[in-house]
């Protein structure tokens, strides 16, 4: 019940098993019986928004491992006022000098160490998606 002494599942079955107790079978069932089609609504609504989260979690970790290695310079940064484990994330305008290929700018949201936000005209490190130029992953 409280899973003492097992190993860490993985998040993608655990929010697809969530989803099959919620809505399929008779848990389901007795699920919507008894709280209510509201209730179930709410917490589609939140595994939806888990869904978002992991879909976002493995985007940016195929940018960082098979994304176009190149360098940018802020043009600006905008705090977007959300925080991830007291990490600011912001929005950069970026001017980005790939490896190959000619410069671009490009718009992107990304989370930075509070310790070290970025400034205007400073130099980053990135690795960018060829294919959708806003999906950029700042190396450390």
């Amino acid at each position: 019940m409280f899973n003492f002494n097992k190993s860490q599942q993985d998040p993608q079955k655990a929010l697809d098993q969530a989803r099959n107790v919620v809505n399929k079978g008779l848990m389901g069932g007795i699920t919507k019986a008894f709280m209510g089609q509201g209730f179930v609504d709410k917490m589609n609504s939140a595994m939806d928004q888990g869904q978002s989260a992991l879909d976002g979690v493995n985007q940016m970790n195929w940018v960082a491992q098979y994304g176009m290695p190149a360098t940018a310079e802020v043009m600006s940064v905008m705090d977007t006022g959300a925080t991830i484990n007291m990490n600011p994330v912001v929005e950069l305008k970026l001017m980005v000098t790939p490896s190959a290929g000619p410069a671009f700018e490009t718009t992107a949201r990304t989370m930075v160490s509070r310790l070290a936000v970025p400034r205007k005209g400073d130099q980053l490190n990135l690795k960018y998606n060829p294919a959708d130029a806003t999906q950029i992953f700042v190396m450390p």
